[in-house]
């Protein structure tokens, strides 16, 4: 089934074949802003699998990534940065909470 640990396991696979993703993602905009890597990775005006596959989460982890999104433009705006406890740096520990239903969507189509 599609859960949170599945997602975990494989990002942990992939992770080890783009090692720049390592490096690049505790330094990047996104996670000074306080984004999850799959809040960055999988966004839903730039594709429409995201847009399918985000209202099949969990009505929390939909309203969790809806104010992570929203507190992301409030630091743009205010040129600042997420508090470092907010951020979610550690990306081999990051849970993919959105990859694996983008890739039920893949699958779906092929």
């Amino acid at each position: 089934g599609i859960n949170a640990e599945y997602g975990k396991q494989w990002y942990q696979r992939r992770v080890r074949g783009m090692p720049y993703a390592k490096i690049f993602w505790p330094n990047s905009n996104g996670c000074a802003s306080g984004l999850r890597f799959d809040d960055w990775f999988y966004q839903q005006n730039l594709s429409s699998e995201v847009a399918e596959a985000a209202p099949r989460l969990d009505d929390i982890e939909l309203q969790l990534r809806n104010f992570r999104s929203l507190r992301e433009s409030q630091h743009r705006i205010e040129r600042s940065v997420a508090p470092v406890e907010e951020r979610f740096s550690d990306i081999e520990n990051d849970v993919r909470y959105l990859h694996p239903w983008v890739q039920q969507w893949y699958q779906r189509r092929v």
